[in-house]
């Protein structure tokens, strides 16, 4: 398969530039999170999205760590190099995922998320990344929906006053806020340019939601889009990662729904290894997507 394209790492999300020139759509671009492959290092991140095809990553888990702040290669004074050394690997951050969640009662514990919101913000700047992920996350015990939703749209409103100016507030539609129309609530009281949505498909088709009902909500506040197959199983919140076709989620429905909005980021693999070591490895799971994909895009491509 033949290896990406080159792209800088100061390119839109939105832009055209920079597409893959191995059959992939001119207008959607591939990436993958490193939560599918949370073992590895950025050398090996970096040579599999060349050997896959892969536009760009998103980063998450790296060397079995979650907190990328802590990571030596991210530190002042480093990652001025890790910086320059993806350039010549060819390979964009397009994200930058954080835990950061806004659900908690306790408004020290709200300000401490937003302190480490801001942080990442500055890393994602530092590494050419456009975009940060934050969840929402649950309705906690004692607290009402209305009252959740507000915090969370003020923590983000905070965040990107705050943060850095060239990096944008991705809040992903997730937990008790998964369905699109509760994401977009808050956007629409967040009420801010740089507050936008990414939009998990298996979440909210999880939480109820069609891919269509979800698309229509999400649409004008969407910045990033995870994609990966799914199935419910019996007694368990969360669904199953499973390959492309065995599980739940339409990934032509969600490229005609992309389509249909005229969305131009990135579909990024969210291939969730790090909370489920028992599913398929990456080297299985990563060519696995881009095989699925070109197969989508191509008869998309065709009406």
């Amino acid at each position: 398969m033949e290896t990406a394209t080159d792209q800088s790492c100061d390119k839109s999300p939105h832009s055209k530039e920079g597409s893959s020139s191995d059959g992939l759509s001119e207008s959607l671009r591939l990436s993958f999170s490193t939560l599918g492959c949370p073992n590895w290092e950025l050398e090996q991140i970096a040579q599999a999205a060349r050997a896959y095809g892969y536009a760009a990553v998103e980063l998450r888990a790296i060397g079995g760590e979650l907190d990328l702040l802590e990571r030596l290669e991210f530190q002042p004074g480093t990652v001025e190099t890790t910086r320059r050394w993806l350039g010549e690997q060819s390979l964009s951050i397009c994200c930058v995922d954080t835990s950061c969640k806004f659900d908690s009662l306790d408004a020290n514990e709200r300000r401490s998320q937003i302190d480490s919101a801001v942080r990442h913000t500055e890393l994602a700047s530092a590494l050419g990344a456009p975009l940060i992920r934050i969840f929402p996350d649950k309705i906690q015990e004692g607290a009402t929906r209305n009252e959740t939703r507000d915090n969370i749209a003020s923590c983000l409103r905070e965040v990107a006053e705050r943060g850095h100016t060239g990096v944008r507030v991705g809040l992903e539609t997730h937990g008790d806020f998964a369905h699109g129309h509760m994401a977009a609530e808050i956007m629409k009281l967040a009420n801010h340019a740089k507050v936008a949505l990414i939009w998990d498909v298996a979440n909210s088709v999880a939480a109820g939601d069609s891919i269509e009902e979800a698309a229509h909500e999400v649409g004008p506040y969407l910045a990033h889009v995870h994609l990966r197959d799914a199935r419910a199983v019996e007694g368990q919140e969360h669904w199953l990662p499973v390959l492309a076709g065995r599980g739940s989620i339409s990934f032509s429905g969600a490229v005609k729904a992309l389509h249909d909005l005229k969305y131009e980021g990135y579909i990024s693999f969210e291939w969730e290894k790090y909370w489920h070591p028992e599913i398929e490895e990456p080297e299985v799971a990563l060519p696995d997507f881009v095989n699925a994909m070109k197969k989508v895009l191509a008869t998309d491509s065709r009406g």
